[in-house]
């Protein structure tokens, strides 16, 4: 399969899988949405390993590292900032206190999560 064709069969199955979740949620039925979702990850690797040619190199995978990292500081950041100012606002703003320390608690968990990814693959490369 060409690249073209893969970017066509893809652009109709994200087509039809919107338009199957969206129904799904219309009509409250959740086990539909989530039937279609697996099925379209399966069709998406299916169609992905029928393609020819180099699909992924080192500069693809360089640019998806950097641009991961630089999504999750900018995620634990900002969790991070929202939580300090609602957290901060609980006198005027009680009701989102608990949200404010859910992001807070998010923005730790993926601080400890990435910490923890990062040595074990600085061991697993010998960094």
């Amino acid at each position: 399969m060409k690249r073209k064709e893969f970017r066509i069969i893809s652009l109709l199955t994200v087509m039809v899988m919107g338009a199957v979740v969206g129904f799904s949620v219309s009509i409250g039925n959740p086990v539909l949405a989530v039937g279609v979702v697996l099925a379209g990850m399966a069709v998406m690797y299916n169609l992905k390993n029928r393609m020819e040619g180099v699909v992924e190199d080192e500069r693809i995978h360089q640019v998806s590292q950097k641009a991961s990292r630089v999504t999750l500081q900018i995620f634990a950041q900002g969790f991070a900032l929202g939580a300090a100012v609602l957290i901060a606002m609980r006198d005027t703003y009680p009701g989102y206190t608990d949200l404010g320390f859910f992001m807070a608690y998010a923005s730790c968990g993926v601080i400890v999560l990435y910490s923890l990814f990062y040595k074990y693959y600085n061991r697993e490369y010998g960094g």
